[in-house]
């Protein structure tokens, strides 16, 4: 596995409060099923073993990427995963639960280094298609701050009411 680590990037990190503590949330983000909702909206996950992702992520122009992460190691208020050699977009992350001022709960910290593939041709792709690395992490944590209150991740898709064409008529 590699061993990069996240560099403290702007475009890269992201963070929000949530209205629980610390264990409870650090559990759901580790259940199975829990990395393919949160990350719908980037790539597809498939756990594979207790520590074990595989990731597809659909790019621009009908590119198909993928890679396998691993956490890399476990803490009780850090979660972090690397990907494997070889990997489309070589990627880490590091997920950080801090107490919340006031009592409010928990602050996640979430930090993910992409590297897009192809160096600096890969990068303008990335621009060029507007693939930003900072929405997909701070997407990602909207999406479980949702999934930890609620139970579930809003979406409006399919509803197709009120569009033209819709399924509706």
């Amino acid at each position: 596995m590699s061993t990069a680590e996240p560099e403290t990037d702007a475009a890269t990190a992201a963070s929000i409060t949530i209205g629980q503590p610390a264990p409870e949330l650090r559990a759901l983000w580790l259940q199975p099923q829990t990395q393919s909702r949160i990350w719908a909206h980037f790539a597809e996950v498939t756990q594979v073993a207790d520590r074990t992702a595989e990731w597809i992520a659909h790019g621009p122009a009908g590119g198909e990427y993928r890679w396998r992460t691993e956490m890399t190691d476990s803490e009780p208020d850090v979660v972090r995963w690397a990907s494997g050699d070889g990997a489309d977009v070589p990627n880490a992350g590091v997920l950080t639960f801090r107490p919340a001022p006031g009592d409010r709960g928990t602050e996640l910290h979430l930090d993910v280094r992409f590297d897009p593939p192809g160096g600096a041709i890969g990068e303008a792709l990335s621009k060029l298609f507007h693939i930003a690395p900072r929405e997909i992490v701070r997407t990602a944590l909207y999406r479980f701050r949702a999934l930890a209150l609620t139970g579930e991740i809003p979406t409006t898709d399919p509803q197709p009411a009120a569009r033209k064409g819709g399924a509706d008529r």
